[in-house]
């Protein structure tokens, strides 16, 4: 694997600065492939890139290696965030946020490799996602041998921030999104305000599909909670939204309680070589240099999930 100008080291998940964990487990070689965001604003002085550390017991993590060095003339200049990698046709996709020069919307760009660790290249050297669309934290679903990439429309460009689906043909989109929700009509929500660029609105993070055991699909993401409603911690928080069709294409409900409202957020699933369901999160969401990667067991039950803390 290649590795970065940053030493490699094996150190524990508790020492891992990182926003927007993910974890690909690898049956093959049993070793489980970390990435997040690891060099947007605000979390390390190097050159824009994509990074993975590797394990084999979900404590002791080697890296960083350099999964993608963008080549020269790459769309994405900036604002490197949330990869996550999945198994496509026997290669490895890896969907990750990027922003491109000015004029050019963020969007979720595909890189491809025939390994985990990389290294990856662009499928397209432009954003999957819509290009008058401002978008990020892009997912995999499929379903009936169809692919579709599930994203965030942002809400710096709607106020009222999307979840979105599009359908996929060869890594490239196949005809018109759809919605899949709407932040502001969530009743437990509130607005974000960023000070950097002077807007508020409501932030839609982080889609994350799971079909439970009852067929139910559930939609993780991630946004910010009012504690007045919640009676929680108020911050970044984890959502269900489900369809109890089992279909992308819905009707979709809100769960009535948050999944994980502690200040933690951003999630995905995965299962550990023992057969266990796992959340990856990063936790805490502030102060900003304190986001590690953090893993909570899950536990099926008849219409979806339970965490155990």
């Amino acid at each position: 694997m290649r590795t970065t100008h940053l030493p490699v080291e094996t150190r524990e998940r508790s020492e891992i600065h990182m926003r927007d964990p993910f974890v690909f487990p690898d049956a093959s070689t049993a070793t489980y492939y970390l990435y997040g965001t690891t060099c947007a604003d605000g979390i390390g002085d190097i050159e824009p890139g994509f990074h993975v550390y590797t394990s084999t017991d979900l404590k002791a993590w080697t890296g960083p290696y350099l999964a993608f060095d963008p080549p020269v003339g790459f769309w994405g200049v900036r604002h490197y965030w949330a990869p996550e990698v999945h198994a496509v046709d026997g290669a490895y996709w890896m969907l990750a946020t990027c922003k491109g020069r000015i004029g050019v919307h963020r969007g979720t760009t595909i890189l491809r490799s025939d390994h985990p660790a990389g290294p990856y290249v662009p499928l397209a050297n432009q954003a999957a996602t819509p290009p008058d669309e401002e978008a990020l934290d892009g997912t995999l679903h499929t379903e009936d041998g169809r692919r579709f990439l599930v994203y965030c429309h942002e809400w710096t460009q709607l106020h009222d921030g999307e979840i979105k689906a599009v359908e996929l043909k060869d890594g490239r989109p196949l005809g018109a999104p759809f919605r899949i929700l709407r932040a502001g009509t969530q009743s437990w929500i509130r607005k974000f305000r960023d000070p950097r660029i002077q807007k508020d609105g409501y932030l839609t993070d982080a889609p994350f599909l799971y079909r439970a055991r009852n067929g139910d699909l559930l939609l993780f993401w991630s946004s910010y909670a009012d504690a007045s409603i919640t009676g929680g911690a108020g911050g970044y928080t984890v959502a269900v939204t489900r369809s109890t069709s089992g279909s992308i294409f819905g009707p979709w409900t809100e769960d009535e309680a948050l999944f994980l409202d502690k200040d933690a957020g951003h999630s995905s699933l995965f299962r550990t070589f023992q057969g266990e369901l796992m959340l990856c999160t990063h936790s805490p969401d502030t102060p900003h240099g304190m986001e590690r990667p953090a893993f909570f067991n899950l536990t099926e039950t008849d219409d979806g999930l339970r965490i155990h803390y």
